[in-house]
């Protein structure tokens, strides 16, 4: 046995030995292997050891000792688990022997979690689950789950859509509180709608895809010396549910109606968005009237809004309108042809001024998914945007335009803003700029101004080098984003933009319906906060992450008869690894993976993000043909193999 003093000594070892390592937080990165990595918060990676990885969960912050290896590597060794996010996880509940353990469908996280037998509920070998963590592994290593749902057997009809939803915790079901909210409005809408103006004189109409019931906008367009005024009637829920209410809330939960293929998840209970706000043909509804002066030469001048009724005269269809305007007279009712010709002119000046004076979104096709009676992709069929389509997006943008300036001058709405370059990705913005457009590199590119005219240079210079460089700076820009603080939008090239045409939809198109009335009748709006910003851009983003999630297990499952189908595609990712390709036909993106070779490695040009593989070099927005090569379903991948490449050897 040791005496004290021996204690001691070895106590003040371990001190010293403490104080002498480098110390440091971050948060874990999984990888496709047992190992990860601590991402630093002063930006530095530590390479995490499988045995240390079976501590934690990818996304944890941890506090870490820092050792230095061979060339200035740095790996991690556990000290402190400082915060854990992961609570919940979906997965496919496997047996092994007498073991039971969930296998979790999370990038980073490999490894099985045990499910104890009290915590595995009716729960059957097979079935995919939805879990609670109820024991982190930090202390041993040792995680287990348990069971909170069961969602589905792997042949159920639908089961992708419905372990989607689960995973992202897409809410599906509303409150009996928000129902019943739901069911007292039909009795209060009449009253609402006898108090308003009516401007069914003006001749609106709905244009929109056939399938279509949450309509919320509606349009007509008069002439006026110099110019035409766009009328647009946008339903009005604002008007019968309150802020904080039941179903307000249920609303700002959702952000906005989740578009899953073959499936809609609303954001308000669909009698209301399909029915009593929609924009019915022939029915009295509440409205947002917003008329747009629009010059001849696409300007936009004065513009003013009201809250009125109206009846739309007709629900017209993309198709038909567009065969009216090709010369179709027979394809609309009489009654709307005036406005849809000038509908059309108006859309032709604005696209015209505002490729002078802002930027337009390059015009890339649609895909429309059908699903079979199991739930599954039976075709996609690719839809050019058509003249109508053109047309209608023309008129949202000018009254979003219109409305965006007038809240920021109140300072008061949610903005949708776009900032341009990621801060962390300048310097290599800079670089590139100072090879081909020096007089550009110098320049703050975060003001609306400097950045359109690069993008403005670029885009009217169509030789490759010109094209590559806007392709590769494009992968550089943040994503647009919710505040509630004007601010310029730099991917339309605009000083302030706001969105008010979808309020059935969109949450933050009926927080900016409240600002309007509130400045209507001189009252003060409540702003949302930083936090409620935060939590509607979440719930967006975690909406498209569960789209795509949807989309690439179906597009795997289509894909899996298709091997050797040869295909022409479009890069969309170059990397040291290889291309992604986003097939032509139909949509669907796979990866060409050319690094297999260690003998005949790719050589890839980060900076350019060009990569040289059999003396051919590759690049963004590149055209290549590939045939399939292989399919993961589990894995939701498709392996592309380039034809040319595959000929050249």
């Amino acid at each position: 046995m040791l005496n004290a003093d021996a204690l001691n000594q070895l106590k003040q070892l371990k001190t010293d030995i403490r104080s002498s390592k480098e110390f440091a937080e971050g948060r874990v990165r999984g990888s496709s292997g047992k190992f990860g990595f601590v991402v630093l918060d002063d930006g530095r990676e530590a390479f995490l050891p499988p045995a240390e990885m079976e501590r934690v969960f990818p996304g944890d912050r941890v506090r870490i000792s820092l050792n230095e290896e061979d060339k200035g590597k740095l790996s991690a060794e556990l000290d402190a688990l400082l915060e854990s996010e992961l609570k919940f996880l979906v997965g496919q509940y496997v047996q092994r022997g007498q073991g039971h353990f969930v296998q979790p469908s999370q990038n980073g996280l490999t490894r099985w979690i045990f499910l104890p037998p009290k915590a595995r509920g009716k729960a059957q070998p097979g079935e995919f689950i939805a879990c609670r963590i109820n024991r982190h592994p930090f202390k041993d290593g040792k995680a287990q789950a348990r069971v909170e749902t069961v969602i589905g057997k792997p042949d159920m009809p639908g089961i992708e859509h419905a372990f989607v939803v689960a995973q992202h915790q897409l809410p599906e079901q509303f409150s009996q509180a928000a129902l019943k909210q739901a069911e007292e409005i039909k009795g209060k809408l009449e009253s609402v709608t006898a108090e308003r103006k009516d401007l069914s004189e003006l001749g609106f109409a709905t244009i929109d895809a056939p399938s279509t019931l949450d309509m919320d906008d509606a349009l007509a367009v008069s002439t006026r010396d110099g110019g035409w005024t766009l009328h647009i009637a946008v339903a009005d829920p604002s008007c019968l549910i309150a802020e904080g209410s039941p179903l307000d809330r249920e609303a700002v939960k959702r952000a906005h109606s989740q578009y899953l293929p073959g499936e809609t998840l609303p954001m308000l209970p669909r009698d209301l968005c399909e029915n009593l706000f929609s924009l019915v043909a022939g029915e009295l509804r509440p409205v947002l009237a917003i008329h747009v002066d629009i010059d001849s030469d696409g300007s936009i001048g004065d513009s003013r809004y009201e809250f009125a009724v109206i009846r739309s005269q007709h629900k017209l269809s993309y198709e038909q309108v567009s065969a009216f305007i090709e010369g179709d007279e027979t394809a609309v009712p009489e009654e709307q042809k005036e406005s849809l010709r000038n509908l059309a002119a108006l859309g032709e000046a604005r696209a015209k001024y505002r490729a002078g004076h802002s930027l337009i979104m390059e015009d890339r096709p649609d895909y429309a998914i059908y699903l079979d009676d199991k739930r599954k992709i039976e075709r996609i069929e690719k839809q050019e945007r058509n003249v109508a389509q053109r047309m209608v997006e023309e008129a949202m943008l000018a009254a979003n335009i219109s409305i965006g300036r007038e809240l920021a001058e109140t300072q008061q709405g949610c903005f949708s803003v776009h900032l341009g370059f990621r801060d962390e990705r300048m310097g290599e913005v800079r670089s590139l700029l100072k090879e081909s457009l020096p007089e550009h590199a110098e320049k703050d590119l975060h003001q609306l101004e400097n950045y359109l005219a690069l993008v403005k240079y670029l885009e009217t210079h169509d030789e490759p080098q010109m094209q590559n460089l806007l392709a590769v700076l494009k992968r550089m820009l943040r994503p647009g984003q919710l505040a509630n603080k004007p601010g310029a939008h730099l991917g339309l090239g605009l000083d302030a933009y706001a969105t008010v045409t979808s309020p059935i939809r969109k949450y933050n198109d009926l927080h900016n319906h409240r600002a309007l009335r509130a400045a209507a009748e001189n009252q003060q709006p409540k702003v949302l906060d930083d936090e409620q910003i935060e939590a509607l851009q979440d719930s967006l983003i975690r909406g498209r992450q569960a789209n795509r999630a949807l989309e690439q297990w179906l597009y795997a499952q289509f894909m899996q008869d298709k091997k050797d189908r040869e295909f022409e595609g479009r890069i969309t990712l170059v990397n040291g690894a290889g291309l992604g390709v986003r097939l032509d036909e139909n949509g669907i993106d796979g990866f060409v993976r050319l690094n297999g070779n260690k003998k005949k490695l790719p050589e890839f040009d980060g900076k350019h993000l060009q990569l040289t593989y059999n003396e051919k070099t590759y690049q963004l927005e590149q055209q290549v043909k590939v045939k399939v090569a292989a399919v993961d379903v589990d894995k939701r991948r498709i392996a592309l193999e380039l034809v040319e490449a595959a000929e050249a050897e």
